[in-house]
């Protein structure tokens, strides 16, 4: 095999732009949350204490991230309808990015863009302390502000840097009280994840199969991935059904940007099935297509696609290809938290294997670090 230098400057395919790791800006983010405060009181100052469009809600679409604005007249488990003078618009649930009530507190857009960018700690301060300042907020705020805590409490405990048994009771508290939500689905999605992670297989299954009652594509996709990684995850030989339930998704119509994004979900929970039948080169060809074909700013399915190729490599005892794969990770896509914890914990146990004693202490370091409650932290340490 040819040797192979690494190196922080990995290479990708010619067709995606890299984003590289910060540095300079070291120090602006030590003091992050000084910023946000900041940031946060000059906007409060230059909207005043409610923000208003015209007495409307907007709502932001996510797979145009254009606004519609007007009065919110109907939300359901599967769409929202905005009615201004002359139309009525209807927007499918999973497509709605966010909702902008016509007379919110002006710090929720900084609890919104917090959670955006995957900074669910911060983002669930804020919500907390917007949810305890507000007096008598309408219901419909009152629900998102609800939903917001119980997202970031399930994000932050499916990265083991949260409580899942906390994150499991308000998720199950939201879907109790708010039957009809558009965050309905989201949240089962979301407590089928959580009870998988408890290795409550029923509890999951439950989940999934509700789920897949919806009438929307991606949910739908979503329940059928959700149902085949449980049965990958229970173990055993056969993974027939498994493989099915995976296949089935990339079989599926997919015309939107999140569905497509599912049947690439769906690709690498193929691919795990073929590294568990060690047919390593079929399942290398699948996530050498999601790397290509993926956008580089969907970093989640992205980094989740170079973590399997990393599996791949090692089952296959290529371990210098494996660290490349995980070296992607770590330096491009570390903003995807719960698979940069990962890599960091494979980097660790790698880098000795070729030679780079250093390099893995390096790698401990910046796991224990960033990720000091995270699951692969405890699993260093147990082993």
């Amino acid at each position: 095999m040819t040797d192979i230098s690494f190196t922080t400057g990995t290479s990708r395919p010619a067709s995606q732009k890299h984003r590289e790791q910060p540095g300079a800006l070291t120090a602006f983010a030590t003091n992050g949350r000084v910023f946000r405060a900041g940031l946060c009181a000059m906007f409060v100052v230059l909207t005043g204490q409610l923000s208003t469009v015209n007495g409307a809600d907007t709502v932001t679409i996510k797979s145009t991230n254009k606004t519609v604005s007007g009065d919110v007249s109907e939300i359901t488990r599967d769409s929202v309808s905005v009615k201004s003078l002359s139309r009525t618009v209807k927007i499918p649930a999973n497509d709605v990015a966010a909702i902008k009530w016509s007379k919110e507190p002006a710090k929720l857009n900084i609890a919104r863009g917090d959670e955006r960018r995957g900074r669910f700690a911060e983002a669930l301060e804020d919500y907390e302390e917007i949810q305890g300042s507000i007096d008598s907020p309408s219901a419909e705020l009152k629900t998102d502000l609800e939903f917001g805590i119980a997202n970031c409490t399930a994000e932050l405990a499916l990265q083991s840097e949260g409580d899942n048994a906390d994150a499991v009771a308000k998720l199950e508290a939201f879907l109790k009280a708010n039957p009809q939500s558009y965050h309905y689905y989201k949240s089962l999605d979301l407590l089928g994840r959580l009870y998988a992670q408890q290795q409550a297989w029923d509890n999951a299954e439950r989940s999934y199969k509700e789920l897949a009652k919806s009438s929307l594509p991606e949910y739908q996709m979503t329940a059928k991935i959700g149902e085949g990684r449980i049965l990958l995850s229970q173990g055993g030989e056969d993974t027939a059904a498994a493989k099915a339930a995976f296949e089935a998704v990339i079989q599926m119509d997919a015309s939107s940007p999140s569905e497509k994004n599912k049947q690439f979900e769906a690709k690498l929970g193929l691919a795990s099935c073929l590294v568990r039948e060690k047919k390593y080169a079929e399942a290398l060809e699948i996530l050498d297509q999601v790397v290509s074909d993926t956008n580089i700013t969907d970093e989640e399915v992205l980094a989740n696609a170079y973590i399997q190729q990393g599996k791949c490599h090692m089952a296959a005892d290529e371990n210098k290809l494996a660290v490349l794969s995980f070296l992607h990770v770590d330096t491009l896509l570390f903003q995807a938290r719960g698979p940069h914890a990962e890599a960091l914990y494979y980097l660790t146990r790698l880098w000795p294997q070729v030679g780079k004693t250093k390099r893995g202490e390096d790698a401990r370091m910046k796991l224990e670090t960033n990720f000091p409650d995270s699951q692969w932290v405890k699993q260093l340490n147990d082993n």
